[in-house]
């Protein structure tokens, strides 16, 4: 069994998981760099050794493109190709919602099944949850949400938004002219904001949840 990875090891194994899926070739060491915002090549270098190390890569020495996942998970990918492969965002000012796709904090291929007929992949995207606020709901902190970005959502539905630089899941409603971002958990209070406010933007609707197990 391969040992559990760090998050900045799990953030470049999906990147380099994700880049083969697409490319069909793994990424250079400079393309993981640039991906996972690493300016040291020998961080980006360390980073994946230990990949190595714990059974997830093999590495072919003075390859620019000697990485290949090991036959134990690439047998868990898809060999159509057909699973879209979303980006995780990072952290995101609400004032800059458009810088949200730019530097991807990793990528996961994510089973077609959970998200919504007809919808593109291209408009899906993997965020963090942000706090606890949805607990009883089945939201928990870190947990990672499959977004359909979109300009509005129904009153009630689950949702995603940036407050500040943080992202929030919350019930979304629309009432007397003002946007309520309902938390589930009564600890957390209400926020409201008017439409167009620089400290809120709405991501879009929440499609799924995804959770690692212990």
């Amino acid at each position: 069994m391969a040992d559990r990875l760090t998050e900045r090891q799990n953030e470049a194994y999906e990147f380099i998981r994700g880049f083969v899926r697409e490319h069909r070739k793994p990424p250079t060491l400079a393309e993981i760099g640039r991906a996972l915002g690493m300016r040291s090549l020998n961080a980006v270098t360390k980073t994946v050794r230990a990949l190595e190390a714990k059974g997830h890569l093999t590495h072919t020495p003075n390859a620019a493109r000697g990485l290949a996942l090991t036959a134990s998970d690439d047998a868990f990918a898809p060999d159509d190709g057909a699973a879209p492969v979303l980006p995780v965002v990072s952290r995101t000012s609400s004032a800059a919602p458009d810088a949200l796709r730019k530097r991807p904090a990793g990528f996961l291929a994510v089973d077609p099944t959970l998200l919504p007929r007809g919808a593109d992949p291209d408009a899906c995207l993997v965020a963090r949850a942000g706090d606890d606020g949805m607990n009883p709901d089945g939201v928990r902190k870190g947990d990672y949400c499959v977004i359909e970005e979109a300009d509005a959502v129904e009153n009630g539905a689950l949702a995603a938004f940036l407050v500040g630089e943080a992202l929030v899941i919350r019930r979304c409603h629309l009432a007397n002219g003002r946007l309520h971002l309902r938390p589930a958990d009564r600890t957390y209070t209400e926020e409201t904001f008017p439409p167009g406010h620089p400290g809120c933007h709405l991501v879009g609707r929440v499609v799924a949840i995804l959770r690692k197990v212990g």
